[in-house]
């Protein structure tokens, strides 16, 4: 996430941030206000990277006796039921499904809102 957030930044168009130079603002101000706000799709896709990983490593993390539906999955193959397992992991990939279409949700929303201003 750190990755693609100094990636987006780095991305910034160099006019838009000597724009702001140019209209006398603080390196806090042209952070907050000119390089966080262009380089949100890069921190998002962060976001949702880092989102897909901690799901993915849910059967990994209940190989050391972490709680969740890793548990089930590593059951169910661990014993040959295959409705345990497939339950757990379809339930894994609904949640993965659903984080993945909020933060683009999300996305969507502050993108048509800086477009409407």
């Amino acid at each position: 996430m750190i990755r693609l957030t100094d990636l987006g930044v780095r991305l910034v168009d160099k006019d838009v941030v000597e724009a702001g130079n140019a209209f006398g603002m603080s390196p806090g101000q042209k952070l907050t206000k000119v390089e966080l706000p262009l380089a949100l799709p890069n921190i998002m896709a962060g976001l949702n990277q880092t989102i897909m990983m901690s799901l993915a490593m849910v059967v990994i993390a209940s190989m050391v006796t972490a709680p969740g539906l890793g548990v089930l999955v590593l059951r169910g193959i661990r014993n040959l039921e295959l409705g345990v397992g497939l339950m757990a992991g379809v339930c894994i990939v609904l949640l993965a499904v659903m984080l993945d279409r909020t933060s683009k949700a999300a996305l969507s929303r502050i993108d048509r809102t800086k477009n409407e201003m």
